[in-house]
């Protein structure tokens, strides 16, 4: 007669009918959750992207050698490093990284939150973007990141590899115009919301976005800033904008980043907006080149040495509406 009572002195017989590997093979599995290779990571931040070019992934050591670095930029807190602790490091639920670095970045947040993780990816995962500004833009930081941290040669090796490839990007005249047809559809887009409304309205062209006039440091934590044109239009601005650009003999087709809208029954009086915007540009040392010269009156002065999101800053502590027609990522 068999006891149905006995005590448990080992392993069941199902247990024991388990591949010795099974349980070896349980803790890897956790372990790959716990720390997913660079082509998982790669997978998974290619899920937010719609459009990129594929470069050469970092290797494990590399990965491993180029997260240090960004480590350390998280701990000078430059702006680079800011990126990596939201969306990387902090504790923070996935689905709520970028929403916390835009909330960080304040009234820049959108365009700079958004720029910043494109950065990160190609210089983790060689994820690259199909845009010629952004692309110039990048390879810029990675030259700056290889002069501020030793790498091993293995590492040097693979980023001045991405660096190429991003430079062949940035100098491909058919992504170009891309671009270009991108930046004026996206401005047809707005065209008629912005017919019969009143505010600050900017543009620039397309040299002054792939040439920076001041380009900014990491430890700076400011993006690039170049010529934009700053102005204001008491109603219709983009007809505005045609108005100014129409006879101006300028090879190439501007491009309208920016529109700052009055909001609410109350419409300030003409100018008063534009000189807010002005007086504050000139207060930070933000003035064109014929602002402070005896140009001044005779055409020029409504161009500044700024950023985009400088501009978004003023504008949201103005109470304006900011409407992003363009967004090249200085």
């Amino acid at each position: 007669m068999t006891n149905l009572d006995t005590p448990d002195n080992g392993p069941s017989a199902m247990e024991s009918s388990r591949p010795a590997t099974w349980a070896g093979s349980q803790a890897q599995d956790e372990q790959r959750a716990n720390h997913p290779s660079r082509a998982e990571l790669r997978n998974r931040a290619l899920e937010s992207r719609n459009s990129y070019e594929l470069g050469e992934l970092p290797g494990e050591e590399e990965g491993a050698e180029i997260d240090d670095a960004l480590r350390r930029e998280a701990e000078e807190e430059s702006s680079l490093g800011d990126a990596f602790r939201f969306l990387v490091l902090d504790e923070i639920p996935d689905d709520e990284r970028i929403s916390a670095l835009r909330e960080h970045f304040g009234h820049t947040g959108s365009g700079t939150a958004n720029g910043l993780r494109q950065h990160l990816d190609a210089l983790r995962f060689g994820i690259f973007p199909q845009g010629p500004s952004m692309a110039r833009n990048i390879a810029g930081r990675m030259k700056s990141i290889m002069r501020r941290h030793d790498f091993s040669e293995g590492t040097r090796a693979v980023l001045e590899r991405n660096i190429a490839e991003l430079e062949k990007i940035a100098a491909d005249t058919d992504a170009f115009e891309a671009e270009q047809q991108k930046a004026e559809v996206a401005e047809q887009s707005v065209e008629d919301s912005l017919k019969s409304r009143s505010g600050v309205y900017v543009f620039t062209y397309p040299h002054y976005l792939r040439h920076p006039t001041h380009q900014s440091s990491e430890s700076e934590k400011m993006p690039d800033r170049t010529l934009l044109k700053v102005g204001f239009s008491d109603s219709g601005i983009l007809e505005r904008v045609n108005q100014e650009t129409r006879g101006a003999g300028v090879p190439e087709h501007r491009r309208v980043l920016r529109a700052y809208l009055t909001t609410g029954a109350e419409i300030p009086s003409n100018k008063v907006i534009e000189q807010q915007f002005h007086d504050l540009l000139d207060s930070a040392g933000h003035a064109g080149p014929k602002r402070g010269s005896t140009e001044h009156q005779r055409g020029g002065n409504e161009w500044f040495y700024t950023s985009v999101e400088f501009l978004d800053a003023i504008a949201g502590a103005l109470g304006l509406e900011i409407i992003e027609i363009d967004a090249p990522d200085l």
